[in-house]
């Protein structure tokens, strides 16, 4: 709406100088010719960027240029009929200024750029013109050049706000806000580039299912934001874990937590589930009476070199079911499993499996 209705002024800006201003007939064919020359191009080139995006990057230089050029021929116009007896309003290189800012949707620095080549081009004008301008002309002129650094000021403001917003939309949609940690389906998005990469380099991957012992105990003692408390300690702890950049760390929901480790076999991974344990251990988190809640894990860890064929899927379930193995085997502990070849099939919990190790207390 305020694209249609600046184009609308400016366009009409040579009809209604002959009607409201009492402009002869050489102003109203010169104003026909810097319509056509130079404002229904930047009003079509406006347009088109606003369908073709890719065209968005030249729109700001282009606009400014045909700006400048406005300006320029409109001082010498004016400058002309002033000379020849039919003087001619300056507020009219301000609708260059106020045009580029519209359509460019110009950011403050190219704005006060636009707003000081006016002023400039303005003072020369009032300069030069063999006959003085009123003081209303020029308090006019100066009023609508200000309305121009309000306008890219509000344009960048705007920007400001939709970045901000698109970026706290992109954040939630990625990260649990209580945890900190990757949420389920950006932590399945990741994890299955990591996957492929991992494939195709032959590299060891090693996938944690962790689980908080005895949570719900947690919230019916010390009530509902303790164990929020809880979790975020925990998401916390495993931020801290995961330093390289191909290492993630997912909340699936509830109390229970997937980390994956890049390039980490069997071996590594007891070093890492040792030393993640420990520091859960160590967490002095407190509800608001101040009494301490200590935390322990329960943690099923899968390692295995994938292929093409290995599935996602495939290594949660393997690793959830090593964790539940661990729980049954009395809480506080890991039950780790090393996988030579890629798992196709979904272990049984009824099946034993004999290449599974549990974690001793500490």
């Amino acid at each position: 709406m305020l694209l249609g209705s600046v184009a609308s002024l400016t366009l009409g800006a040579p009809l209604m100088g002959p009607l409201l201003l009492g402009s002869p007939h050489t102003a109203y064919q010169a104003q026909i010719d810097w319509m056509w020359l130079i404002v229904a191009p930047m009003i079509a080139f406006g347009f088109v960027t606003l369908l073709r995006r890719e065209w968005y990057a030249w729109s700001t230089p282009a606009m400014f240029a045909m700006s400048a050029a406005g300006i320029l021929y409109l001082s010498r116009l004016t400058l002309s009929l002033t000379a020849a007896g039919q003087p001619q309003p300056l507020t009219a290189l301000t609708l260059f200024t106020l045009l580029f800012c519209v359509l460019s949707r110009a950011r403050v620095l190219a704005g006060l750029a636009m707003v000081a080549l006016t002023l400039t081009v303005g003072a020369v004008t009032v300069q030069w013109a063999t006959v003085p301008f009123h003081a209303r002309d020029i308090f006019v002129f100066l009023f609508m050049c200000f309305i121009g650094i309000t306008a890219t000021t509000s344009v960048e403001m705007t920007a400001r706000r939709a970045w901000l917003a698109r970026e706290a939309l992109i954040w939630t949609a990625t990260y649990d806000g209580l945890s900190g940690v990757l949420v389920r389906g950006a932590f399945e998005e990741h994890m299955e580039r990591v996957l492929r990469q991992a494939a195709r380099t032959q590299t060891s991957l090693c996938l944690l299912c962790l689980d908080i012992d005895h949570f719900k105990q947690v919230n019916d003692q010390y009530g509902h934001l303790a164990g929020d408390e809880v979790i975020r300690c925990v998401g916390e702890e495993l931020r801290v874990a995961c330093q390289r950049p191909l290492d993630i760390a997912g909340r699936m929901g509830g109390d229970e937590f997937l980390v994956a480790f890049y390039d980490v076999d069997r071996e590594q991974a007891v070093v890492l589930v040792e030393r993640l344990q420990t520091r859960l251990r160590r967490l002095q988190v407190r509800d608001d009476q101040l009494a301490a809640i200590s935390v322990t894990v329960s943690i099923g860890v899968t390692a295995c070199v994938p292929d093409e064929q290995t599935k996602l899927r495939d290594l949660v379930n393997q690793a959830d079911h090593l964790m539940y193995q661990a729980k049954r085997q009395g809480r506080d502990q890991y039950c780790c499993s090393s996988v030579v070849s890629p798992p196709h099939t979904t272990p049984s919990a009824s099946e034993p499996h004999d290449d599974s190790e549990p974690g001793l207390r500490t």
